[in-house]
């Protein structure tokens, strides 16, 4: 028999593109949404497995009424982009499996050859086999890492770096410099991150401002990011180039490690 995949928020975003890999894979997938004929109870009555793919800002409430639907043989898992909360959730509201993942790529990408996924296992390992096998037979780097791990890991991937992409596209929205001019002297770096602040402005920034406020240690981040942002600001400001460069190098050190190594 088939097994039977039920993604709750598996019309839209990552939850349809897990769907479509796990088709590929000969899966039978079910999916539900607001407008789908099919809902949460369909949904757990039919099928092995229940991943969850909504909204980070429904994503609690949606694990509270399918868990306790779960019989103990099915598997209920993730998609979000944080793990700690999700996976205590999926545990205190089900007798079933839990497997927190993460695909790290949005859901446009064509080939995830490659791309790291994270998995959190949390209870019972039976599902977590299977899962892992599906994701490296598309070729994909599949880790498993702690709840904890993952999020503090994500406040510098993601929350510390759409602050960043955030806080640009503000500030070169308040230059009042049109994008035609702004093109007419960019670099093919600074088209590069045209196009991120696009993408993020434009496309969903409900998402970007769900990851920045979600995750428990942003707050931790973001004080790091004040902090060089004011220490190197006041080198630049008292044009003191050598302390500038040793700053930087020392950076550079932490990052990449001592040319002489």
């Amino acid at each position: 028999m088939k097994t039977r995949i039920g993604i709750i928020g598996g019309t839209n975003g990552m939850g349809k593109w897990f769907a479509g890999l796990l088709r590929k894979e000969s899966c039978t997938v079910y999916v539900c949404g607001r407008k789908t004929k099919l809902q949460i109870n369909d949904l757990a009555r039919l099928c092995d497995v229940i991943v969850v793919a909504v909204p980070i800002s429904s994503t609690a409430n949606i694990i509270r009424q399918v868990g306790p639907l779960l019989t103990k043989e099915k598997l209920l898992m993730d998609l979000t982009s944080f793990k700690k909360e999700p996976v205590k959730l999926m545990l205190a509201n089900s007798r079933s499996e839990v497997v927190g993942c993460h695909p790290l790529f949005g859901p446009k990408l064509k080939d995830a050859s490659g791309q790291n996924v994270i998995l959190c296992p949390a209870r019972g390992k039976r599902w977590l086999k299977w899962l892992k096998t599906i994701f490296k037979k598309n070729r994909m780097a599949v880790w498993e890492e702690t709840p904890e791990k993952h999020d503090k890991m994500m406040a510098v991937i993601q929350a510390l770096n759409h602050f960043n992409t955030i806080t640009l596209g503000m500030a070169l929205a308040r230059t009042n410099i049109t994008p035609v001019e702004i093109n007419k002297f960019s670099t093919p770096i600074f088209r590069t991150k045209l196009d991120i602040i696009r993408k993020v402005f434009t496309e969903s920034p409900e998402l970007y401002l769900d990851i920045i406020r979600g995750n428990p240690q942003t707050e931790k981040m973001l004080d790091i990011y004040e902090k060089a942002l004011k220490d190197i600001r006041s080198k630049i400001k008292t044009d003191s180039r050598v302390k500038s460069r040793k700053a930087i190098k020392k950076a550079a050190e932490r990052l990449y490690g001592s040319k002489n190594q």
